[in-house]
This record gives structure tokens, C-alpha cells and sequence, in this order.
């Protein structure tokens, strides 16, 4: 009798268990919550220094979209030069609660696929990117006016090291 009240009340609690764990979105939400100021969209300009070692001026844009119930922030950058496109991402960031973490997966006008790691802190985030034995490492915060400010840099000695490449600096405009 007591191995059936067992199995029994084990059959009960499994579910509301399984349930649980089962429906991860209050949790990703709430994670979510903390890249809420990255929504919207940004403009200005950027500096990209070249591997020959000048400075190039380009037009920066940024959007992050609320997507999902507020799991996932939709990304859409681009620089441009002129009528010239320097660069274009699309990705996605959102929270995975199984391996409870950022995730930024991202696509580049390339061809590359992005898979960084991300670091998510008070009004700041923080990404890398490893790929043929260098880090690059961009940090991203709301600076004292209130705009997007980034920089970018490289490290070829595993993080000892680090070369600024990029900086930029965004307002939203909407």
C-alpha cells in the first residue's frame, strides 16, 4: 500500500514538475528585461581602423525589435560608407535557459555566421567573437547622454593584448 501511495504521489508531482520546466518563458522574459534599452532604433557614426592603419568615417545604423513575447531581440546593423556598404549583420539575442545564458547569433553580408559569447551587466553588454586564433571583443553601453556607445577590439594572444579597431557612437531616433 505505501509503494502504491508512492508511485501515486510521484505520478502527481511529475507533471507539475515537467510542467515547469517545460514553459521557460517568465524566466526568458525577465532575463530580457535587463537588454530593454537596447530596443529601438540608433544613428551616427562609427571609426573602423583598417588593417593598413587609417581611420574610415562611416554612417552606423542599429535596430533592436522586440520579437517572440519579449524572448528575443531581431537585430538589423549596417555601415555604410557613402552609397557604399561596408558592412550588414542580422542576428538574433535572447536568453537560453537551458544553458542559462546570452546567446547573439548573427549572419554578416559575407557570409560568416556569428556565434559570440555575451555578457550582459547594468545598462552594458559585452561580446566575443573567437575565429582564426584572435578574439574580438566588442563592449556596448548607454553612455551619460544616453546614446549607444561601442567599441571594438582585437586580441591575437588570447586576451592578453588588446588593439582598438572601432568605436562608435549612436542616437536613438526612435
Amino acid at each position: 500500500m505505501l509503494r502504491l501511495s508512492f508511485v501515486i504521489l510521484l505520478l502527481l508531482i511529475s507533471p507539475v514538475v515537467f510542467a515547469q520546466q517545460a514553459n521557460p518563458l517568465p524566466i526568458v522574459q525577465q532575463k530580457m528585461q535587463a537588454l530593454k534599452w537596447l530596443t529601438g532604433k540608433w544613428q551616427g557614426t562609427a571609426s573602423i581602423k583598417g588593417q593598413d592603419g587609417q581611420k574610415q568615417e562611416v554612417k552606423h545604423t542599429l535596430a533592436f525589435v522586440n520579437n517572440l513575447d519579449n524572448t528575443v531581440l531581431l537585430l538589423n546593423e549596417s555601415l555604410m560608407q557613402g552609397q557604399d556598404k561596408v558592412a550588414q549583420n542580422i542576428g538574433l539575442l535572447g536568453y537560453n535557459v537551458l544553458q542559462s545564458k546570452y546567446n547573439l547569433q548573427a549572419y554578416t553580408n559575407d557570409g560568416a555566421y556569428i556565434d559570440a559569447y555575451v555578457e550582459v551587466l547594468e545598462k552594458k553588454i559585452i561580446w566575443r567573437i573567437h575565429f582564426s586564433g584572435h578574439i574580438i571583443r566588442y563592449t556596448a553601453r548607454l553612455n551619460e547622454k544616453g546614446q549607444w556607445y561601442q567599441t571594438g577590439e582585437m586580441s591575437a594572444d588570447e586576451g592578453k593584448i588588446w588593439a582598438p579597431f572601432f568605436e562608435s557612437t549612436l542616437t536613438r531616433i526612435n
